[in-house]
């Protein structure tokens, strides 16, 4: 393993300066999901069903907005694409704090719509600043950003909605969002090559949603099934177990393996193909049910969240080789719709899975759908390879 390309990146001053604001500016996006699920449960009495609507409704927002803010940062910048962004999160988590379930829905998916893109940002200000053969310990290096985030994200959501109330943490949440997107304004990191304003923006005319790029955003998706599941099923095991107020615990053990495997996956000397990182992340979670204990439970998340940051560090990586500089942007908002449709899709299985068969069933649930995933694109990339493959042999067999 090579540790050295850890310290050639944080050595660069622009590179360091996007990771420590990308870690404070995530935080609030970390907590959202835990949040809005304590705010049903908990404050409006409903149920986990009830929760992965919301969920859903969130999450379909943001599939919907991520590809339309990539789109606006391509065409005319990021600052004037974050303007929207800024001023509705100020007003729909303040409403949400107050509103009823039927009201809660809408408010969601404004939410999702509006979100304050921070993962687009970073990876396309990364795939600008580090070189091609440096770019997969930058995204190494920024999923364990994330996970760093990910550690304070939900756990202060969760401390918050226990000790405080659900109202008062999502209204929280929607403070620190609109600040979140306030720095990244201030920030603006470069995303383009050439920083130009006098040049005209010609869009590629080259067609980059190509095959392989649809598999990444396939194997984007079932990564998130495998992720809400587990996030859904720990707070439904905890709460079975009366012990709500150890989620902290158990989302550290969670987040701080993710990182670990980040930080190893950064250092190997080669990349892993993401279907492989995914199958592995769906068998492994499946079995985290069998954790019926606060301590056990955390141990038994740590080998599926060892793969978390590395599958989706490596979807990430195949994306920018596959699709030109100036539609990348545009690339990444689909495969932050490929994330959250992925959620969006699953969440409402989960929770029913959750309401019916025990904490249990939503590991059971998201690991099942992401190893299914990942079986149906590893049989999707060989096809061309057998394609290839039958005139050769028939050419070989002909007399």
């Amino acid at each position: 393993m090579r540790f050295s390309g850890y310290t050639r990146l944080w050595a660069d001053r622009r590179v360091r300066v996007l990771f420590v604001s990308a870690f404070f500016a995530r935080i609030p996006n970390m907590a959202i999901p835990l949040v809005l699920t304590l705010l049903v449960v908990e404050k409006l009495d409903g149920t986990y069903a009830q929760a992965g609507i919301v969920a859903a409704a969130e999450t379909i927002g943001a599939a919907i907005g991520a590809p339309w803010r990539g789109w606006l940062i391509d065409r005319i910048g990021l600052r004037w694409a974050l303007v929207p962004s800024i001023i509705a999160v100020a007003l729909i988590y303040p409403a949400a704090a107050f509103a009823t379930y039927a009201w809660l829905v809408p408010l969601a998916f404004l939410a999702g719509l509006f979100l304050i893109p921070i993962f687009t940002v970073v990876r396309l200000a990364l795939a600008v600043m580090v070189e091609e053969e440096q770019r997969r310990v930058a995204f190494a290096a920024d999923a364990i950003v994330a996970e760093a985030s990910f550690l304070v994200g939900p756990a202060a959501g969760a401390l918050l909605a226990t000790q405080a109330s659900p109202g008062v943490a999502i209204a929280t949440v929607g403070v620190c969002e609109v600040l979140s997107g306030l720095m990244i304004y201030w920030l603006n990191p470069p995303l383009r090559s050439i920083q130009d304003p006098s040049l005209p923006v010609i869009a590629s005319p080259r067609r980059w949603a190509t095959a392989p790029v649809m598999l990444v955003f396939l194997i984007s998706a079932g990564t998130m099934a495998a992720l809400m599941g587990t996030d859904l099923a720990i707070i439904a095991e905890l709460r079975e177990l009366g012990a709500v107020d150890s989620i902290w615990l158990v989302f550290l053990f969670w987040g701080v393996s993710s990182l670990l495997g980040g930080v190893v996956y950064g250092a190997l000397p080669a990349s892993i193909q993401p279907t492989h990182l995914l199958l592995a992340l769906g068998l492994l979670t499946i079995p985290v049910g069998l954790g019926t204990e606060v301590w056990s439970l955390a141990l038994w998340v740590i080998p599926a969240g060892l793969l978390c940051a590395p599958t989706m560090t490596a979807a990430t990586e195949v994306l920018t080789k596959l699709v030109p500089e100036d539609r990348r942007g545009e690339a990444m908002g689909w495969q932050g719709t490929a994330f959250t449709l992925g959620a969006a899709a699953s969440a409402p299985l989960i929770g029913a899975s959750i309401d019916g068969l025990g904490a249990w069933g939503g590991f059971l649930v998201g690991g099942a759908v992401a190893t299914v995933v990942a079986l149906m694109a590893y049989g999707r990339s060989l096809a061309p390879r057998v394609a290839q493959i039958e005139p050769r042999v028939a050419q070989i067999r002909r007399p």
